[in-house]
């Protein structure tokens, strides 16, 4: 085993994946500056958003998976998934999903008792500020594609021959530092390990592509009944006021929407209990493959983290994390430096 070519390997991705996001900072900064310098004003938010979604699925992701892809690729063994254990894995998604976002929120809720900022949701934010249209392109389409490349084929394909269990840690924990905020890390991680171990059982990323792409939709959905056809500020004023004649009448007027979300509500827990039991009952179908020339037990992490890329990437995104608590990021620190 050639400790020193794993540790390169593994560096080099850390270092891509970090560098391309100081890219990322780097260029909004400037284009935010020069239009400031231009208009005498600051980049609207919406201006800001529009650039950085240009940006990174146009040029910072293509250039990523580009730089990672040449490292030589170990050749994963192509299955069918078949329909059954398809819709299992989607009931298995909604479990890991939900079930890792609520850990993930009550530690939020403590952490920002403990900042005094309170529960800070810096991506729901973004999201928000999203129109419509944008959104559904962005969040269930572009991103399921491009993450799903990046943190699963692209990334398992150059480190699967070190070890399977070791590629679906890296894969997973890579996913959720990503995120760059507490309350996504949980379920971004454990979503990205579930989503590693299919690939890597069936060498076809169409499978993760789709699973991602569901669970982003279903999400977008919330989102838009939640937030662009329900007021939920009207719905809790009229509550608080006590006028329920207000409140009956704006359910009437959105008993379309009120019953969508109620049903999504209802698939959700529906979801989240058979794919809990899916996860107990098909338990011993989750094992991995040894492979010859993988790294030994005692020696993963050295190797795999315990090197100069792979490092900045962690510390970097666990800095992001923590910045996200105080709900700002070091692009708005950079900016902000130089405004």
């Amino acid at each position: 085993m050639d400790y020193s070519q794993a540790k390169k390997v593994f560096s080099k991705i850390g270092l891509v994946y970090t560098v391309c996001y100081w890219a990322l900072c780097i260029v909004l900064t400037i284009c935010a500056l020069i239009a400031g310098a231009i208009s005498g004003q600051d980049m609207s938010a919406q201006w800001s958003l529009m650039l950085e979604i240009v940006l990174r699925f146009a040029i910072i992701y293509p250039i990523m998976i580009l730089l990672v892809k040449k490292e030589p690729k170990f050749e994963i063994e192509k299955k069918r998934l078949g329909i059954g254990k398809f819709i299992a894995c989607i009931f298995i998604t909604f479990a890991v999903m939900y079930i890792a976002s609520i850990v993930g929120m009550i530690l939020n809720n403590l952490l920002g008792n403990v900042t005094g900022q309170g529960a800070t949701n810096h991506f729901a934010n973004v999201v928000s500020n999203m129109p419509t249209v944008v959104r559904i392109i962005v969040v269930p389409i572009l991103a399921p594609v491009f993450e799903e490349l990046l943190f699963r084929k692209v990334l398992i394909d150059r480190i699967v021959g070190y070890g399977e269990v070791l590629a679906m840690l890296i894969s997973g924990i890579m996913f959720g530092l990503y995120h760059a905020n507490f309350l996504q890390f949980f379920y971004a991680t454990f979503l990205g390990m579930f989503f590693a171990f299919i690939y890597i059982r069936t060498g076809k990323i169409g499978y993760t592509i789709t699973l991602h792409l569901i669970i982003n939709g279903f999400s977008t959905l919330m989102g838009v009944l939640t937030s662009d056809i329900i007021d939920m500020t009207a719905v809790t004023s009229y509550l608080n006021s006590g006028d329920m004649e207000g409140y009956l009448n704006y359910i009437s007027e959105h008993s379309a929407a009120f019953a969508s979300l109620g049903f999504a509500g209802m698939f959700i827990i529906l979801a989240v209990i058979v794919g809990a039991i899916l996860m107990i009952v098909m338990r011993k179908k989750f094992v991995f493959v040894h492979r010859d020339g993988e790294i030994e037990k005692g020696k993963r992490f050295s190797t795999a983290i315990c090197n100069p890329g792979m490092l900045l990437y962690v510390i970097f995104y666990i800095i992001e994390i923590i910045l996200a608590l105080y709900n700002t990021t070091i692009i708005e620190l950079v900016a902000n430096l130089f405004s």
